[in-house]
């Protein structure tokens, strides 16, 4: 992992991981989350990895676990009408900026997950996720939350089932929007339906 160079050199060295969740969303907020830790609090997070890639139930207990120990993050999030009016650039860039400003601390070493921030000297990691742990804890927590709301989200909108898809353009999502048309909740500039 690309941190443990600088660990082995000072472990006391705090490191923020940065990651966005939901830009492909066609429903709901962009999110994105920043982790700052150093050497020994990662220890308890050894085995974190991208989020896509662990199951709902292994996200809450890291989250959890992230919970107990008392790690620092933020988490930001940037709604579908902010998308809507200046695009999902500007509110990826948003997001992610945000997300550092709330957890940054002059020295701290930043690391974002594919996208260039130009603030912070940050550093950006193509697959973040596999090449960092601040990176990857950050993506579970983002995920978490993220997905935490769009369940709140679908007892107002039941028909769109966003417990299950989470706003992404699943077969019964698309269904739903052929059947209902647009919620409050999505994103009119994606073209989500026809003319």
């Amino acid at each position: 992992m690309i941190e443990d160079k600088i660990w082995s050199d000072n472990p006391e060295q705090f490191i923020i991981g940065a990651d966005e969740v939901g830009r492909g969303s066609f429903a709901g907020p962009i999110c994105a989350s920043a982790v700052r830790v150093n050497y020994h609090q990662m220890q308890s997070f050894q085995h974190v990895k991208d989020s896509k890639k662990l199951s709902e139930k292994k996200r809450n207990e890291i989250y959890e676990l992230a919970i107990d120990n008392q790690i620092q993050f933020s988490f930001i999030e940037s709604s579908n009408k902010e998308i809507d009016k200046f695009g999902i650039k500007y509110s990826n860039e948003k997001v992610l900026t945000k997300s550092i400003e709330e957890v940054y601390s002059n020295g701290d070493v930043v690391y974002v997950d594919h996208f260039k921030i130009n603030n912070f000297h940050s550093i950006s990691l193509v697959k973040g996720e596999d090449n960092s742990r601040p990176i990857a804890l950050a993506s579970i927590i983002a995920k978490v939350l993220r997905d935490n709301l769009m369940i709140e989200f679908s007892k107002k909108y039941p028909e769109y089932l966003f417990e299950k898809n989470k706003g992404y353009g699943t077969k019964d999502h698309r269904l739903a929007l052929v059947k209902y048309g647009l919620s409050e909740l999505h994103r009119e500039s994606f073209n989500l339906v026809p003319k």
